[in-house]
This record gives C-alpha cells, structure tokens and sequence, in this order.
C-alpha cells in the first residue's frame, strides 16, 4: 500500500538497502514506465523505527576537509501517521535547523520547520537550496524523489561495474519552481539506487549523488557514504558519512 507522497521520507531509503526482486529487464523495449520499478522499491522499507546518526563533510577543490556537520534521522514509515525527522546539527551537536515530516490519510505530507539553539518554529525554507555551504538540499536528503510519479525507463547504463536502468522523473506540480525533475540510475538484479542527478527546468545538471560504499552494523548492511557534488561547482564536494544505525520503538497514538 502507498502511504508516502510528497517531499522528505529519508535518504535511509538507500541506506537501509532498497532490495527488489530484480524482475525489471536491462534489454528492451524502451522506453517503458517505471512505476512497477519504483513501487518494488517503496514496499520494501523497513516496518520498525530507525534512528540514523551521519556527519556531512564538505570538501573544497583540494580535497581536503574545510567545514563538518552532524545530522540525525528518526524515520518511522509505517508509524500511525508515518512520520520523518531531520536535524541539522554543528560539529559541537549543537542544533542548526530541523525539519519534520507527518503523513496524512490521503498521503499529503505536512511539514514543520525549525531552526537556531534552542530549535524555534520559523518559516519552511527553498527545500531546494543548498544546507548551509553543503552540496546537498532537504530534497537531497530526504530522496522524496522516488515517490514522484509519471517516471519512465530510458535505457540502461554501467555505473561502478554494475549495470543500471536509466529512469528519468519530471518534477510534479508541488516542487520547486528551479526543479525540473531527476534522473536515477537503479541496479534492478538488487534494486538498488546507485546514482542520482537533479536538474533544473532548463534541463541543466545541478547536482549529483553518487553511493561510494558500504559497512556492516548490527547484522544489516547500510550505506557509509554518499558524496554530494553541486553544479556548476563541481570541485567542491559533501560526503554524508553514516556513524550509526539504531532499531527504536515504536510508541502508537491511542485511537480517538
């Protein structure tokens, strides 16, 4: 069942694995719609709380690390109502800015946003602008891509020695007005998304996302990092670096 539309589920969609069951073809015909693709993707999220703890490092042209940033995740999908949560936090954990997400029973998302030590409510922000002197947005984040619809698959495509189906997702009416839409690269043998790039309505690329590797914590295999690169400022980079990955529990709403 499709309960999440809209902006922010989390980027733990790719950390917590999005494992298919591959049955998308590399040959032809294309193209072709990519919904059945996507929709394998979405009913396999994790059904138990996670909390995710990751710095974001940011990289200048030289490669070496020049500012660093903490950021926390509590996604709960299949919560009554399902819900996200990302903080922002300095390299001292103190808060910067928070942005929560609650999922109504028509799927429409509501969103709260908050920013400064102590966290205050303020007005939601361009969730399309870069974070701070990052390379990546609250979309970035979030990869609220992937519940976009009318998508298609163009083609397919090596990416890091494996073979990839090329899907291409117009941005809906909701998004950004600088958004024109994404564009995916997804493993369908493992279903898993290897490479993602925004662009904007001039069909110019304005950022990328690439998965550069992986660790074992606690039985599950998760992402470690994701670098970011901004366009047309490619020689400064974000690296989302996974810490930690924890179960919580689950804490339903009595009925009314």
């Amino acid at each position: 069942m499709m309960r999440h539309a809209g902006w922010g589920i989390g980027v733990c969609v790719v950390l917590a694995g999005l494992w298919v069951q591959g049955e998308e073809s590399l040959s032809g015909p294309f193209p072709r719609a990519a919904q059945p693709l996507l929709n394998d993707v979405i009913s396999r999220l994790p059904d138990i709380p996670l909390r995710i703890e990751g710095d974001l490092i940011v990289r200048k042209s030289t490669g070496q690390p020049e500012e660093q940033y903490k950021v926390d995740m509590e996604l709960d999908w299949w919560a009554t109502p399902p819900t996200a949560q990302y903080t922002l936090r300095d390299r001292f954990a103190a808060p910067l800015s928070h942005l929560s997400i609650t999922w109504g029973d028509e799927g429409e998302p509501s969103r709260r946003y908050f920013q400064g030590d102590p966290l205050t409510a303020a007005p939601l922000p361009d969730l399309q602008a870069p974070l701070l002197d990052t390379d990546l947005s609250w979309i970035d984040l979030s990869l609220s891509f992937l519940w976009w619809r009318s998508g298609a698959i163009l083609g397919a495509e090596s990416v890091r020695g494996r073979e990839c189906l090329i899907v291409d997702l117009p941005a809906p009416s909701d998004a950004p007005l600088t958004l024109g839409g994404v564009r995916l690269w997804i493993d369908p043998k493992i279903g898993m998304l290897l490479q993602a790039e925004s662009f904007n309505e001039q069909g110019e690329r304005i950022r990328r996302m690439e998965i550069k590797s992986f660790k074992k914590i606690k039985d599950r295999w998760v992402i470690k990092d994701i670098e970011f690169r901004r366009y047309p400022n490619p020689g400064q980079s974000t690296l989302l670096r996974v810490r930690n990955v924890e179960d919580r529990e689950r804490f339903e709403l009595p009925e009314k």
